[in-house]
């Protein structure tokens, strides 16, 4: 689509290959932009996978990423590994020069990237180019050689900073950079309180008796899966019906992790309580099914998540850490525990089961916080005054 007189070309810069939670904010970005304003333009992976579902809308797609060592390692890699790769013109180039030319192609007006390598890569091809940058920050770094890479390209490259939330922000509170808190955005219209599908129900193996505790994300140690059974085999004897749905899958280099976990419940002895759902893309209709949501993660940068759960009207347990207290109100909202406790988890889990009407009471209390402060349009809004801000800065 092509922009007119009146607009400002905007420059989104991913690299993935599969959806996570970065490409789902976005998306919910994208598709808010004003027209008037603003014309997105995608440069991406040439075998972005996420972009199949059609929901975007009109809007210009360059594939600019093909498969590299580079843009293949983890999150957890960045730091020493990355610098030299990024040391090595072989692995750095292709992809920075790609970025610029999409760049130019494009006519960008300003670059907005959205995932961690990007904001090095992007940021370098953008600094090529003489265009504005705006980091969209959605990790925790806590490897310190990964943070100070990031802090040199930060000092480097002078993006403005978006954060979703302060314990990402804190990261870069001694440099000076300009960073904006803004939480992700999460479409509250699917997201939204209704009745359990029976059909569903039946579908996964439960009945209408069963207490249904339910985590979403993908398989990753970080995630804190392992904790969560641990929890789950404690509160277990007092609750002959309790069930744990497992929503999500394991990326491609941690394929052992899923066998890992299978291993962990059959030690736990409970396999028979249970559910492997896989990937999904009725995450409303799962949550619909359940009674609780639990989120486990060590340092989760913010916890899409758990608005979607608190969309839907459940009552939510996360960790006290991270990003997870600047969306659960402890006691109001929902429960917060340690992380990698499983006995302090098990005990907020009995807590909301022991008190149908607190837990009713609480989702009831995040249905309202999640529509006063993570609704969607009010995030885009929010992201498009920075756009305003930085444009007419430069």
């Amino acid at each position: 689509m092509a922009a007119t007189e009146s607009q400002h070309r905007i420059a989104f810069v991913d690299h993935a290959v599969d959806i996570g939670g970065a490409e789902k904010s976005l998306t919910e970005l994208v598709k808010r932009l004003d027209p008037n304003e603003f014309c997105p333009v995608l440069l991406h992976s040439n075998n972005a996978k996420w972009l199949a579902d059609g929901s975007w809308g009109e809007f210009t797609c360059l594939p600019v990423f093909g498969p590299t060592q580079l843009l293949e390692k983890k999150r957890t890699e960045v730091g020493r590994g990355l610098l030299r790769s990024l040391a090595d013109m072989s692995a750095s180039a292709g992809p920075v020069f790609s970025i610029w030319r999409g760049l130019m192609r494009a006519e960008a007006d300003l670059v907005h990237t959205n995932s961690l390598k990007c904001h090095l890569l992007g940021g370098l091809a953008a600094r090529l180019a003489g265009r504005p940058l705006v980091w969209h920050v959605r990790d925790i770094l806590t490897a310190q050689e990964g943070l100070n890479l990031l802090k040199r390209a930060a000092m480097s490259f002078k993006p403005r900073i978006i954060a979703i939330s302060s314990a990402v922000a804190q990261q870069f509170a001694d440099l000076p950079v300009t960073v904006t808190l803004i939480a992700n955005g999460v479409p509250l219209d699917k997201f939204s309180p209704g009745p359990p599908n029976p059909q569903l129900q039946a579908e996964l193996g439960l009945a209408p008796e069963d207490e249904v505790l339910c985590v979403v994300g993908r398989l990753t140690p970080w995630k804190g899966h392992t904790t969560l059974l641990e929890a789950l085999s404690l509160a277990a004897p007092r609750h002959p019906h309790l069930k744990l749905m497992i929503v999500g899958e394991v990326a491609f280099w941690e394929n052992s992790y899923e066998r890992e976990l299978k291993d962990k419940i059959d030690d736990l002895g409970i396999a028979g309580r249970v559910i492997w759902t896989g990937f999904r893309e009725d995450v409303p209709e799962l949550l619909r099914l359940c009674d609780i949501f639990v989120l486990p993660s060590v340092d989760e940068p913010f916890g899409r998540v758990l608005v979607e759960a608190m969309g839907v009207g459940k009552p939510v347990i996360g960790t006290n850490s991270g990003g997870v207290p600047e969306i659960i109100v402890d006691g109001e909202t929902g429960l917060l525990v340690p992380p990698k406790d499983a006995e302090a988890l098990a005990e907020a889990i009995e807590q909301m089961l022991s008190d149908p009407l607190q837990a009713q009471q609480m989702g009831e209390a995040g249905l309202n916080r999640a529509r006063d402060l993570f609704d969607a349009d009010r995030v885009a809004d929010q992201v498009q005054d920075v756009y305003r801000e930085v444009l007419a800065a430069n």
